[in-house]
């Protein structure tokens, strides 16, 4: 014991030295630029820190961070690039994921390269799908809505092979097993939305209907994702009143989830050693926006007069949360995520012990010494190396709303004002546009506060 006693204060130093080189990168300047609407800023910063925020793993998280900041800034034929790239990688790293797995067995997660969250993957073709709309090629936002369709059919079973082979070394190494936890999310609200006003700006009234019908249901049958109203603006999407345009917005709020480390030490049945786990946990951050107003503004008309139209104001109201939906897709993969960190631990866990057992029943001073530092050193290692997969997108969205109104067609200054719980606003973006009354005249908006 003695021998052991003299060697912590040098482990220490170590385990010291270890944490101190392991801090997070700061997103204090990207955040301010985020909420100040400087996107293009924000881009330019990841770009220049690229090498500090992302490893040779991380690719696919490069290119959807990039991807998103593009879109925020207006870019988005360079939007589309980098979320297609991103996507590829995102395929290619989870078809490599099985082999790597290993790796991740002998070490962490974070040697692996990193193939996204489920709600990473499907949410990258929604703004793909809006890429396109912004670019005026409706068919290209019609493939990627399909597109998120598919991976969403396919979602639900994606890790359910994973967890069960992970369950049967779990049990074989004397750890516990875990159900897999079923994914809720089966139906968007927001897709349903966007193919149903894509068809109704083509005319295709019948296709916009079976849409909107889906829509409802994606409220009805998901409540715990779907934790508000149906938007009453809705109703009135597909009742086109004589000669009139429909204005619709969408706007995004707050920031999703983002991962952060959750740690367990578990000790083994006899007590003789422990096993320390460390795995993700996803945490919502919050946002200061509890309402959002828009107003329609007349402006002059093409031969220069006023319009006569009054102004009008209308509430958004939530579409889909997210938040939410990050959560409950997140389930499945932190289940296996679990179940690997604790296969990964008990081993180390019974190297470490393997060595403090030789050390207790050597009489050789020397060996006892020797096994000693052995054990020490296995006890360092698990701690420095035992560290939770915390990588994910910081970028993306919490919450949509979306908001619709008939006007006279024309040209209008449109104003969306988001608003704290106070009423007090928070954020304010203005946009011009030319409302036609046979065509798609959608808005898009964005405040991450």
């Amino acid at each position: 014991m003695r021998k052991k006693l003299l060697l912590l204060p040098v482990v220490a130093g170590f385990l010291l030295a270890s944490c101190t080189t392991m801090g997070d990168y700061d997103y204090t300047a990207i955040d301010r630029s985020l909420e100040s609407q400087g996107y293009q800023a924000a881009y330019e910063q990841v770009e220049d820190d690229k090498k500090k925020m992302y490893s040779s793993h991380d690719e696919a998280l490069l290119n959807l961070d990039r991807g998103l900041l593009s879109h925020y800034a207006g870019e988005y034929e360079r939007s589309n690039q980098e979320l297609a790239a991103a996507e590829r990688k995102i395929e290619e790293y989870y078809a490599k994921s099985v082999t790597q797995a290993i790796s991740s067995y002998l070490v962490n997660d974070t040697v692996v390269d990193y193939s996204g969250e489920v709600f990473e993957d499907i949410y990258t073709n929604i703004f793909m799908a809006l890429n396109y709309i912004h670019l005026g090629d409706i068919e290209g936002a019609f493939v990627e809505i399909r597109r998120f369709d598919n991976k969403l059919r396919a979602a639900s079973a994606k890790y359910s092979d994973m967890i069960s082979q992970a369950n049967k070394e779990s049990d074989s190494n004397g750890g516990e097993t875990m159900e897999v936890p079923d994914m809720e999310f089966h139906n968007s609200a927001l897709a349903r939305y966007l193919s149903m006003i894509l068809y109704r700006s083509r005319g295709q009234m019948d296709s916009a209907a079976i849409d909107k019908k889906y829509l409802d249901s994606a409220f009805a049958s998901q409540p715990h994702l779907y934790d508000f109203s149906s938007p009453s603006s809705l109703a009135q999407e597909l009742d086109a009143p004589e000669g009139k345009a429909r204005l619709n917005v969408l706007a995004f709020s707050g920031k999703a989830p983002v991962k952060v480390e959750e740690e367990e030490r578990l000790f083994s049945i006899s007590g003789d050693f422990y096993y320390k786990i460390a795995y993700p946990r996803m945490q919502a951050r919050g946002s200061a926006v509890k309402s959002i107003t828009v107003t329609a503004i007349p402006l002059q008309d093409e031969s220069g007069q006023m319009m006569a139209s009054p102004s009008r104001s209308v509430l958004m109201e939530p579409l889909e949360s997210i938040n939410n939906i990050a959560l409950d897709t997140f389930a499945q993969h932190q289940t296996l995520i679990y179940l690997r960190a604790m296969i990964r631990s008990i081993t180390k866990a019974v190297s470490t012990a393997v060595w403090g057992g030789l050390a207790d029943n050597t009489s050789d001073m020397g060996l006892g010494l020797l096994f000693s530092v052995a054990q020490l050193a296995s006890t360092v290692a698990t701690e420095a190396t035992e560290r939770a997969d915390v990588r994910c997108t910081r970028f993306f969205p919490a919450l949509a709303w979306v908001a619709g109104v008939w006007l006279d067609p024309g040209n209008y200054r449109v104003v969306i004002e988001y608003k704290n719980s106070s009423g007090k606003v928070v954020s304010q973006e203005e946009q011009t546009v030319s409302l036609r009354s046979n065509g798609l005249n959608l808005v898009e908006s964005l405040c991450l506060r």
